[in-house]
């Protein structure tokens, strides 16, 4: 199976290693302006559709603000994508993007991987069903984001490249929302400050909010890059009817309350790593290539996601 990623920052780096892993697959394509165009190696978009190389998977890992776009375009030139997070900005791209997979019967994957985490298969495999409905979930990320993240040349921190935190430092969090609560969300309170980066960074370093669910569960935001010096933690407080639950720790691993009916044991996390999970995820949308039985995510699985974040933004 042949494979190009566009885009050879940090994350393209980070798709580039985990997919060394896989003795079948082959990286025939680098897209990247730091590259002169030449067998593999192109020096940008227009330069790989200009080639038209046969590849399977195009990765888009590109600044935020081109993801869209980059997926547009790829699309309708018949390429199956993988796109980075964050997919798009707004319902309406999202819109945009399943009608274009559609028309033109092409296949776009989402960079959701911590769906397939340790916290994540836990909280949907063993503890959904046994907590019973769901009262109250209070959500937490007390993280650091400083001049070293908010550098002047880079795209970050700009306000119509990068999305706000919601899309560039808290995606993940929100999208394990969806693993307990799996219906759309009301938004009852939200409130978007900015405390400590208001000189470094043109977007709120600080998101507050309160959600309700159709079946009447609250949900409790509070995320802040605006923590001093370092990464405070990530926390998660479940209350349900059978059961309390918290998971906790600066890197949100570790079960620091678990008391619920008919479950004795106390669950310890594994300690997945981020390449883990993309090495997952990366085997479902092989699968799914190979119309084999998969739980690849699709444009589909991230709308919930989408209209959240672009409605708290709206």
């Amino acid at each position: 199976m042949k494979i190009a990623i566009l885009g050879l920052g940090f994350m393209g780096e980070k798709h580039k290693k985990v997919l060394s892993g896989f003795s079948e697959i082959e990286i025939s394509a680098l897209i990247d302006s730091k590259y002169k165009t030449q067998e593999q190696f192109y020096h940008s978009l227009e330069d790989f559709l200009e080639a038209k190389p046969l590849v399977d998977l195009v990765i888009i890992s590109t600044p935020n603000f081109l993801h869209y776009e980059n997926a547009i375009t790829l699309l309708e030139n018949g390429y199956n994508v993988l796109i980075d997070k964050p997919f798009c900005f707004t319902n309406q791209e999202f819109q945009n993007l399943y009608s274009i997979c559609k028309t033109h019967h092409r296949k776009a994957f989402l960079v959701l991987q911590n769906r397939f985490s340790s916290v994540a298969n836990l909280l949907q495999n063993t503890f959904h069903e046994k907590l019973g409905k769901i009262y109250n979930i209070q959500f937490n990320a007390f993280w650091n984001r400083d001049h070293n993240y908010y550098q002047k040349e880079s795209w970050k921190g700009k306000k119509l490249l990068d999305g706000g935190i919601l899309f560039s430092q808290f995606y993940h969090l929100l999208d394990l929302i969806f693993v307990l609560v799996e219906e759309d969300l009301e938004i009852k309170f939200k409130d978007f400050s900015t405390f400590r980066n208001h000189e470094i960074s043109e977007i709120e370093d600080t998101v507050i909010a309160v959600l309700e669910s159709k079946k009447g569960t609250k949900i409790m935001l509070n995320f802040t890059n605006a923590v001093y010096k370092k990464n405070q933690e990530t926390s998660l407080n479940i209350i349900a009817e059978k059961g309390t639950l918290k998971i906790a720790g600066q890197y949100f691993d570790e079960i620091t309350y678990q008391n619920i009916e008919d479950i004795e044991q106390n669950y310890i996390l594994k300690k997945n790593t981020n390449e883990e999970n993309l090495h997952h995820l990366y085997e479902e949308i092989f699968n799914n290539l190979k119309n084999l039985p998969n739980k690849a995510i699709q444009i589909e699985d991230g709308k919930r996601l989408v209209n959240l974040i672009s409605d708290l933004y709206s």
